[in-house]
């Protein structure tokens, strides 16, 4: 059976790309406190038997990212998209699994900084890209 240049090209290209981003098994769990008080009494262990309401924000997410991919992260409101982002850029942490990250990752387009609301997704990407 003869292989096929497209099916050759396939395979060097598996074989030689490298991982940039790599989320294995990811788990991220957020307490649901309704007093900050109960944050205290939690952090301390004075009422182990009173449980906290909790709040999964990713269950067992994995996916790789390879060097000159681009992705994008689409999902209802609520389906952890800022959450596994935040924990790529090191904002915050996973419970459970890993985030392994091969080079120098940063956030281009945040709400809460340097976000125009006059400017377009594309055109705040672009402003604070500038920057770096």
């Amino acid at each position: 059976m003869e292989t096929t240049k497209t099916e050759l090209k396939d395979k060097v290209n598996t074989d030689e790309r490298q991982i940039a981003i790599s989320v294995e098994n990811v788990k991220k769990v957020y307490k649901l406190y309704k007093k900050p008080a109960e944050r205290v009494v939690d952090a301390l262990h004075l009422m182990p038997w009173k449980k906290v309401p909790e709040h999964h924000a990713l269950n067992d997410v994995s996916f790789d990212v390879y060097r000159g991919e681009t992705i994008g992260i689409i999902g209802t409101n609520g389906s952890g998209k800022s959450t596994i982002l935040k924990m790529i850029t090191e904002v915050t942490y996973p419970n459970e699994g890993n985030i392994k990250i091969d080079g120098r990752v940063s956030a281009l387009l945040e709400l809460t900084s340097g976000f125009d609301p006059e400017f377009t997704g594309r055109e705040n990407i672009y402003f604070n890209a500038s920057i770096f």
